[in-house]
């Protein structure tokens, strides 16, 4: 059984907003709403779950990436804001540009420079989080060295998100 507490992808929060009707988001056209409404629906449970924490960086990276990509009134941010309540903060090390240091493979595997954080969260978390995401692709690129590092990635969507990242690699 995957740990209950949780790193959040950014996309999590964004897709999920997009899934709930009341949220103003609406950028998240790109995966159906059938999808939109499990990742909400996971989301929903996060929240609904008060043993179950978000974890973050203490230096507030992941935190400037929410707030730069969500507005005060959609759904991902208001689970954002209730569950930074009971936050768990781990520091990680940022290198000259802002993005976060990994060891090695992990450095060169990830190469979505802002994912970097949420790696370096989760292990500097020692396995007391997963890493969770909704849409993005690029985790199927790095996935086998995340297990190797002991990361778990939880994908929400997990059957759309891996056909979408087959059918980009056939491009």
């Amino acid at each position: 059984m995957p740990p209950g507490d949780h790193v959040l992808d950014t996309n999590v929060l964004l897709v999920a907003s997009a899934g709930d009707p009341s949220s103003p988001f609406k950028d998240s056209a790109h995966v159906p709403l059938a999808e939109q409404r499990a990742v909400l629906a996971w989301l929903r449970e996060f929240r609904r779950d008060r043993s179950r924490q978000l974890v973050l960086d203490s230096q507030g990276e992941v935190m400037r990436e929410y707030k730069k990509q969500l507005g005060k009134k959609d759904y991902g941010y208001q689970v954002f804001i209730e569950k930074f309540q009971t936050a768990r903060f781990h520091r990680i090390e940022l290198d000259e540009a802002g993005a976060a240091r990994l060891p090695e493979p992990l450095q060169t595997e990830v190469k979505d420079r802002s994912d970097r954080k949420f790696v370096a969260v989760t292990l500097a978390d020692k396995g007391q989080s997963s890493l969770v995401n909704a849409c993005d692709t690029d985790w199927y690129d790095c996935e086998a060295a995340l297990m190797q590092a002991g990361i778990n990635v939880e994908q929400i969507i997990d059957g759309w998100c891996r056909a979408k990242y087959v059918e980009k690699q056939g491009k």
